[in-house]
């Protein structure tokens, strides 16, 4: 039987992600009302929405390019990060060689890296793909190498003992051990990748909302600014909540 608290657990969080939604415009409006600065520059709620309702087909094909750019990123960034934390587990020692190389790209300026890449690969496809991976790959490769180093040794020694093959401990003992590891990188890494996208297309593209964003500003179209900067909210948001379902999906059976 579950407990009653678990089952009012849901109920406290909705309610704080409500009071959020309500607070926003909220606060805006005060913001907007108490700071005095023109509607050019801190524009009211209702002017931003009447950008949003005037606009939408521009904005939300720009969006849909953002969302394209940012899934096939994130979904190349997971295959890398899977493919070498394999190779992390199988040969170990590999680890030692490949680390130092992830830690010199992981802490070279961005600045720089995104200006080699508009300089080497010009305005394309790839270069945002590239940007998206180099934001989000990290942390699934730090949680998923974590979590396959986390597996039970008394699981290992038995497999071990029943003559299981690699495919076999891999499948029934390091990937089940690395999946609450793994899920958790997602609500860090799932947006990673939305906000790395926006910023590929803010250094260089000409399509997407990093684009609207350099456009706006440049046009001093503080309105469209923040109408763009409420759509990538909304996004990075949507990202993480779809991480959380995710989880609570996946991990049901422990709640149990």
């Amino acid at each position: 039987m579950s407990h009653p608290r678990k089952k009012s657990r849901g109920i406290p969080i909705a309610i704080a992600y409500v009071t959020m939604l309500v607070s926003i415009p909220v606060f805006w409006l005060l913001a907007v009302e108490f700071s005095g600065l023109p509607a050019v520059i801190m524009p009211p709620p209702s002017q931003v929405w009447a950008v949003l309702s005037s606009e939408w087909s521009s904005l939300w094909y720009h969006t849909t390019v953002t969302i394209s750019g940012a899934l096939v990123g994130y979904a190349v960034a997971n295959l890398f990060a899977i493919a070498l934390a394999i190779l992390f587990v199988y040969p170990p020692w590999s680890e030692h060689f490949v680390t130092p190389w992830m830690v010199v790209i992981r802490n070279v300026p961005f600045v720089t890296v995104a200006s080699i890449l508009v300089v080497t690969l010009g305005d394309t496809w790839t270069t945002k793909i590239i940007v998206v991976v180099l934001v989000s790959f990290f942390p699934l490769l730090a949680n998923l190498v974590k979590g396959l180093n986390s597996a039970p040794p008394v699981l290992m020694e038995r497999m071990r003992v029943l003559n299981a093959s690699r495919w076999q401990v891999f499948k029934r003992v390091l990937w089940p051990a690395a999946m609450p590891y793994y899920v958790a990188a997602h609500e860090i890494a799932f947006t990673g990748s939305i906000v790395g996208a926006i910023v590929a297309e803010w250094f260089f593209s000409r399509k997407g909302l990093g684009f609207l964003i350099v456009q706006s500003t440049t046009e001093y179209r503080a309105d469209r600014l923040y109408a763009v900067t409420l759509i990538a909210s909304v996004l990075a948001v949507g990202a993480y909540l779809l991480c959380r379902l995710w989880e609570h999906w996946l991990f049901r059976w422990k709640r149990r």
